[in-house]
């Protein structure tokens, strides 16, 4: 009866498995930036948990949204 449970769950995760990869592969890589709304900005960013400095010379839009880095949005820099 065990067996039949496990074997069922795991038939379960991979038909799963198989539809999301399935999707995922039919939507196709997002769209290409508009090269006309790149600006040029300057923007610093650190790293909150391991010091790690960014500058940001480009971005879509104006100002870009902070980076993640070690799992954490980075904060501005001085």
């Amino acid at each position: 009866m065990g067996a039949v449970l496990v074997a069922a769950a795991i038939g379960i995760v991979i038909v799963i498995g198989t539809v999301w990869t399935v999707r995922f592969i039919a939507h196709g890589p997002p769209p290409d930036p508009d090269l006309e709304s790149i600006e040029e900005v300057e923007a610093h960013y650190v790293c909150s948990v391991c010091g790690m400095r960014l500058t940001v010379t480009h971005a879509q839009g104006g100002d870009p949204e902070p980076p993640k880095h070690c799992r954490e949005e980075m904060i501005p820099a001085p």
